[in-house]
């Protein structure tokens, strides 16, 4: 999904650099709100296994897919602190040149802003639906790695619609882009499920939705936690 530069034209790019610069002052903001002693140390964590994840790769045709994470870290510290994760972990991948300087605005939005917003949109509602009837544990499980399936499907297709823009290349590219993450999802899916299983059994308590936490409020975050909220 990374995007190098002299690929999409600066009338895409500046306008996707000032979007996802705007998402990481507003997740710095409300990040800080949410600070302690547990929390610094769980997004260092966090950002390491997203980092190290995305270097396995698996062939699909002819590309190859890999963990984005983008769901994953939105359902384990909320969309906000999950844009500020992704974009550290893309600005060292950048670093070291997966996925180019200009375009930084560009894979920043695609796999961070976009992805962790709507990742996160599709896994509580998911999970709302599912936990009466599955336990909250089961149910956060499944609704993250189907989430983690469809954001990963969509932002395909947003980067196929950016490369549209060129006016080279046509529907069937957009087609083809949309097959091959379609067949990468599933592996984006496993890998959710297996990462946030184990985080579940370890720290159940700094999950988000495991705790009733309302993540949009402006002020500084006061989670609800029934007795019952971390059993299955």
């Amino acid at each position: 999904m990374h995007i190098p530069d002299g690929l999409l034209p600066l009338a895409l790019l500046v306008p996707l650099w000032i979007v996802s610069g705007l998402a990481v002052y507003i997740s710095v903001s409300r990040t800080n709100k949410r600070l302690d002693e547990r929390t610094v140390p769980y997004m260092g964590v966090l950002a390491a296994v997203i980092f190290a994840a995305q270097f396995v790769n698996f062939p699909v045709g002819p590309s190859s897919g890999h963990l984005v994470g983008a769901t994953l870290v939105a359902v384990m510290v909320g969309p906000l602190s999950g844009i500020l994760i992704m974009s550290l972990v893309l600005l060292v991948q950048m670093l070291y040149g997966d996925g180019g300087v200009l375009a930084y605005g560009a894979n920043l939005f695609n796999m961070g802003v976009f992805s962790c917003l709507l990742g996160w949109v599709l896994a509580k509602g998911l999970f709302e639906v599912l936990k009466s009837g599955h336990g909250v544990q089961r149910a956060l499980l499944i609704s993250a790695s189907v989430a983690s399936y469809l954001t990963t499907v969509a932002a395909a297709s947003v980067i196929g619609l950016e490369f549209l823009t060129l006016g080279e290349l046509g529907f069937p590219f957009l087609v083809m882009v949309i097959a091959i993450h379609a067949v990468i999802g599933v592996g984006e899916a496993l890998l959710t499920y297996a990462i946030l299983s184990y985080f579940i059994k370890a720290a159940p308590n700094m999950i988000p939705l495991l705790r009733g936490e309302e993540l949009w409020a402006l002020t500084k975050v006061r989670p609800v936690t029934p007795p019952n909220v971390v059993g299955t």
